[in-house]
């Protein structure tokens, strides 16, 4: 992308030409090793920087490649969360390393940005799989471990299942809101048939203004037709005729003076947070900013209901001929750091992402009684049901003789079934040693319960990252949680070791080298052929599912015999002929959006 000055992008002169934007390494074994770096395991991002363009009618788009190629959508999505952005991709604006967004005291950061380049520099383990992480700085008082996206869509769709069923219970006249006359009685989730969850009461009792829900459910207030009153805070507020409701079910929870829950409701919202947060890319993302009824959004093309909160700052307000967003909020001369269309993608990645492993043996099994014995199931819920599985795929895995395989099964709709989460997705004071003090001397004193699925490979442990071991961090609860520490103190350490050995086989994997029954023919094949060429041994590749699945360049004679992976059909395959795709002009947007044509200045 080139830096832009002022008013002088609208002014259509061409004064420099582009610096393409690269791909990481995509050459294969004869490459010029100065124009295509080689890569011969074929793990490298392979295609150049172009932004999606939203939509489900023009070739390539984002909506299209879901329905014509998912297997290239998803790898698009998570390619975006691989990959390394630079200053031409608008990383690091000048905005940005101001600091952000403060807490009351008008000094205090609430979040350290601009420090990282790409989403796996902090999810990490396994690094290509945003799996789990390195503790940032939050609030400038404590840390924040960095939580993994395995079975992220599933997490997602649990939210939407809660809200659902809390707005069943209390919507009486099915207006999709909760109007004052109707804000009464508890608030029950039932997570499985014959389970019930309290989720608090949908009156203000303890006549503080909220509702009083589980802090997991944020509250926006809305007047007496539904509409949102954005300086709202309470029910006592002048106008207000009753409220609607978000059940934020990513992060770990936060103190802040209107009452927000978690982090975030979706994946969507809480991945453009971070790219703003961290990275300096603003996302031009109409989907969720674009407030329709009841403090309600769009519906995202991956079927996601998104809400207010989730809005970018990038608003499109001034938009080029073709629709780029002219807005740069951080003032660093790139235009729509991430389009609309990349987080469908990247949502469409997150919502597909595979759930993790149980390394299930005797003591495993032994341990998981324990486990629910001593009351840590009572938080910790293993299964959850929803009425839409919005997933086109999974992949079940299982351990054998300690070695983890997986199979692939393409999904249908309809309702889904999910076992081994372990959390109630509520807010809990679990006492003072998880009390987070901030620099202003005021704590958070409420956390969502994590979820546990790959806890075993997700030390150090704790919202703050400040126990090493699993034996530490359930010795730091308390408060609602003390009558479970106390009944595991009293387990022997015989059984105490074989609940921790259940919690250590609950793991994350790289899903990129897990050998997977791919084809469904019952076995995974040492020398499994696509496109006619041995690829080795079976494992999932999305490039294998294709439409037109990768063709690898094969066995080649490098320091001895091995098998290049890098791509040989890497156009036909990515589909970057596409009009929703090709960049010829390499100015980071698909032609057809003529960027060039009408921006002006200097390369970054």
């Amino acid at each position: 992308m080139r830096r832009v000055f002022g008013w002088l992008a609208l002014t259509g002169l061409a004064l420099a030409q582009p610096t393409p934007y690269s791909s990481q390494r995509p050459g294969g074994a004869y490459s010029d090793p100065l124009e295509q770096p080689r890569d011969l395991t074929g793990r490298s991002i392979k295609t150049p920087r172009v932004r999606a363009i939203h939509g489900t009618s023009l070739p390539g788009s984002s909506g299209w490649l879901m329905e014509h190629d998912p297997w290239l959508a998803y790898q698009m999505g998570r390619d975006l969360g691989i990959r390394e952005f630079g200053r031409q991709d608008g990383a690091f604006g000048d905005a940005g390393r101001l600091g952000g967004k403060v807490l009351d005291d008008q000094c205090t950061p609430i979040m350290s940005r601009d420090h990282i380049n790409s989403c796996v520099a902090c999810h990490n383990v396994p690094w290509r799989d945003m799996g789990a992480g390195i503790t940032i700085q939050k609030n400038a008082s404590s840390g924040r471990n960095t939580p993994h996206c395995f079975g992220g869509g599933v997490v997602e769709m649990i939210g939407q299942e809660i809200r659902s069923q809390l707005l069943a219970q209390a919507d009486t006249n099915g207006n999709g809101w909760i109007e004052l006359e109707e804000a009464h009685g508890a608030a029950i989730v039932h997570p499985v048939p014959g389970q019930d969850l309290d989720y608090g009461n949908f009156a203000d009792l303890d006549g503080d203004g909220r509702p009083d829900l589980n802090r997991i459910v944020y509250v926006c207030y809305l007047d007496s037709q539904g509409k949102r009153i954005p300086w709202a805070r309470s029910l006592k507020d002048q106008g207000v005729g009753g409220y609607n409701l978000e059940v934020q079910v990513f992060g770990h929870g936060q103190r802040d003076r209107i009452g927000h829950g978690g982090l975030s409701s979706t994946l969507r919202a809480v991945s453009s947070n971070a790219w703003d947060m961290h990275s300096g890319l603003q996302a031009c993302d109409p989907t969720a900013s674009r407030e329709t009824r009841h403090g309600l959004t769009q519906r995202s093309l991956a079927g996601c209901t998104q809400f207010f909160t989730g809005f970018t700052r990038d608003c499109g307000t001034r938009r080029s001929p073709t629709g780029v967003s002219l807005d740069d909020p951080d003032r660093d001369g790139v235009f729509e750091e991430i389009s609309e269309g990349d987080m469908d993608l990247l949502e469409f990645s997150l919502l597909n992402h595979p759930a993790p492993a149980e390394k299930v043996d005797p003591e495993f099994l032994q341990g998981q009684k324990h486990f629910q014995q001593v009351g840590c199931a009572e938080c910790h819920r293993s299964s959850w049901d929803v009425l839409e599985d919005r997933r086109f795929f999974e992949i079940r895995t299982r351990y054998e003789n300690g070695v983890l395989t997986g199979r692939l099964q393409r999904l249908k709709g309809g309702p889904g079934h999910f076992s081994g989460i372990y959390s109630d997705f509520r807010r809990h004071d679990l006492g003072p040693d998880f009390h987070e003090v901030q620099y202003d001397g005021s704590r958070n004193r409420s956390f969502r319960t994590s979820p546990l699925w790959g806890v075993g490979s997700t030390g150090p442990y704790g919202h703050d990252g400040a126990s090493l071991s699993l034996e530490e961090v359930i010795e730091r609860h308390g408060g609602e949680a003390e009558k479970a520490r106390q009944s595991y103190q009293a387990l022997d350490p015989a059984e105490r070791a074989r609940l921790l050995h259940f919690l250590r086989g609950l793991t994350l994997y790289s899903t990129e080298t897990l050998a997977c029954d791919v084809d469904g023919d019952g076995k995974i094949a040492e020398h499994f052929l696509v496109a006619g060429q041995d690829t080795g041994r079976e494992c999932f590749n999305p490039e294998w599912l294709f439409r037109h699945p990768g063709k690898i360049e094969g066995l080649v004679e490098m320091d001895g015999p091995l098998i290049s992976k890098a791509l040989t059909n890497l156009i036909e395959a990515y589909q970057l002929r596409l009009p929703g795709l090709r960049d010829d002009d390499h100015d980071g947007f698909p032609d057809i959006l003529q960027m060039s044509k009408w921006t002006i200045g200097r390369n970054r």
